[in-house]
């Protein structure tokens, strides 16, 4: 966190320029569940931020933050949905999806993804040193919610950590959250009746990860952070319950409607609790829990992973800060 510059914005150490490069793996055959008319909202989405996690956190290091400047930009023909991405460093790279509903898509091949990873060699006790990693990214989801577009991602870690040799980890996690749709929200006619589908409720061991970014006495400061909790996922009928506790950094119950099998959007009105991480003045907030009203919100299941996205401002009491994060959730036994 940074305060005492004129326009400062958080580096985090282990954080480096997201980088999107495909990877050309053979098409996965999708079934599309609207008609062909039916499109994915395109357009340019700002309001940035990013986050990825491995399990363990040990030889390759988690990270999340607002990216200032950044890009998203949708387009699509036919089923095909690109999106590019350009990061704050002017960098611009692109995924491929294939679209299943107005406000859902699916990764349509394989992709490597260095989107701030870094695997971790330490050379000698007290010695140590990041080298850049790489997502395998394997399976993916795209929706969109609220002129909010949520991107999750899962796959293999690898790094070539210099004299550490190969490091890999079989179990990673990418998101990206781009708010602030140009071309006005999504038209309720595009929208798909809700499949009749099933989820698989019960209950989650999650990561969270919670990132806030506010203008205060005239500079832009940047905070978050992350705990564990659990997750209870119910389901009746199209409507989905997420009660998420136990996490000093996030906690509430969000509703979400079935858009498909795997993914649901938020409905409207809803708040989570987080604390300001914001400094305000104050060398170190107080970590009471404030409401969070929530402007939209996505839920995603990605192979095994369950992905709680959601996006907000707290308001006043903590400088207007908008504030985006996401839970990273696999299920108990």
């Amino acid at each position: 966190m940074v305060d005492n510059a004129e326009e400062a914005v958080e580096v985090k150490p282990y954080s480096f320029p997201i980088l999107l490069a495909l990877w050309f793996a053979g098409c996965q055959a999708q079934t599309l569940t609207e008609p062909a008319s039916a499109r994915f909202p395109s357009g340019r989405y700002t309001t940035c931020a990013r986050g990825e996690h491995n399990p363990d956190g040990n030889i390759f290091l988690n990270g999340a933050g607002f990216e200032p400047g950044a890009v998203l930009t949708l387009s699509q023909s036919g089923a095909a949905v690109k999106a590019t991405y350009v990061d704050q460093n002017g960098l611009s790279q692109s995924l491929n999806f294939t679209r299943l509903t107005a406000t859902s898509a699916v990764l349509a091949q394989p992709a490597q993804v260095s989107a701030g990873l870094s695997g971790l060699c330490v050379k000698r006790p007290g010695t140590s040193a990041p080298y850049p990693a790489t997502m395998n990214a394997t399976a993916g989801a795209m929706t969109y919610n609220s002129r909010t577009v949520f991107v999750t991602l899962t796959g293999g870690l690898v790094s070539d950590a210099g004299e550490c040799g190969w490091l890999t980890q079989p179990d990673a996690a990418f998101w990206l959250v781009c708010g602030e749709r140009a071309g006005g929200p999504l038209r309720a006619g595009d929208a798909a009746p809700a499949p009749a589908t099933r989820l698989p409720a019960g209950t989650y061991s999650c990561r969270s990860q919670v990132e806030s970014s506010a203008r205060f006495n005239g500079i832009r400061n940047v905070a978050g952070g992350g705990g564990t909790g659990t997750l209870t996922l119910a389901q009746d009928g199209a409507k989905v319950s997420a009660a998420y506790a136990g996490d000093a950094y996030l906690g509430g119950r969000l509703r979400f409607g079935l858009t498909t099998s795997t993914t649901a959007g938020a409905e409207t009105g809803q708040t989570l609790q987080t604390p300001c991480t914001i400094p305000m003045g104050r060398a170190i907030p107080p970590p009471t829990l404030q409401p969070l009203p929530v402007a939209a919100g996505s839920l995603t299941l990605v192979g095994s992973k369950l992905f709680v996205s959601f996006t907000g401002t707290m308001g006043s009491t903590c400088a207007d800060a908008e504030v985006a994060g996401t839970l990273i959730c696999s299920k108990q036994p």
